[in-house]
């Protein structure tokens, strides 16, 4: 049994292709989950450390996959071959990371079919927002509970830049049918409550009134 969190569970049931790039691997167990579950046949798994990138090889040397999944020190994209790749998965890190890894220049090869999975921990509105205005376009998200309460986004380039309202940056493609949803939009009510409090505090009267539509479309999104 591979030790495998729900929040990699949800980004693997998000994986189309036969050739994954994992950005940010860790102790790559989302590369061997992939592999053995048969999701795909070939992994790259990448880590900005070369300390996270030994603890992923003790994992694969456990699971007997040191030959099968490759291994690349690799800032973002920067050491990325694009040749083949069919899903990237950028998975733990805040949405402007997220973001920046990209908006790369080492990032165009993305807009040619490759199906992206995001997990943002953080700035979630922030991710979907650029996502938009540059020409993606997510397909698929769900919310998903891994100690804190996390969404997974499916989303590929289509060319049509938009600009998304206050409401869709923070609701994105979630399905509000789902209960987890419900939890996490409430989440989400609770800090733009924090941020209006301390903008009504500090006599920021515009800016209090646009969190507070903000918050009144979020509620009327959510309601059945």
């Amino acid at each position: 049994m591979i030790p495998i969190s729900a929040r990699l569970l949800c980004c693997a049931s998000m994986v189309k292709g036969d050739y994954v790039c994992d950005i940010g691997t860790d102790h790559a167990l989302l590369p061997v989950y992939l592999i053995r579950s048969g999701r795909c046949s070939r992994v790259l798994a990448t880590d900005v450390k070369q300390g996270p990138l030994q603890a992923a090889a003790q994992t694969l040397k456990r699971y007997d996959l040191l030959d099968t999944i490759q291994l690349c020190l690799s800032d973002g994209l920067a050491k990325v071959p694009d040749a083949g790749i069919t899903d990237l998965v950028i998975a733990g890190m805040g949405g402007e990371t997220i973001r920046d890894i990209l908006s790369s220049s080492k990032a165009k090869w993305v807009q040619r079919g490759t199906n992206l999975v995001l997990q943002p921990m953080t700035k979630a509105e922030l991710l979907r927002s650029w996502l938009a205005e540059n020409g993606f376009a997510i397909t698929r998200e769900a919310a998903v509970r891994d100690v804190h309460l996390y969404t997974v986004m499916q989303a590929c380039y289509t060319g049509q830049p938009r600009t998304l309202t206050g409401v869709e940056a923070y609701v994105g493609k979630l399905n509000i049918a789902e209960p987890l949803t419900r939890i996490y939009i409430s989440i989400v009510l609770e800090r733009l409550g924090k941020r209006l409090d301390g903008l009504t505090t500090s006599g920021a009267d515009e800016d209090a009134a646009d969190v507070r539509a903000l918050i009144d479309g979020i509620n009327q999104w959510m309601q059945p």
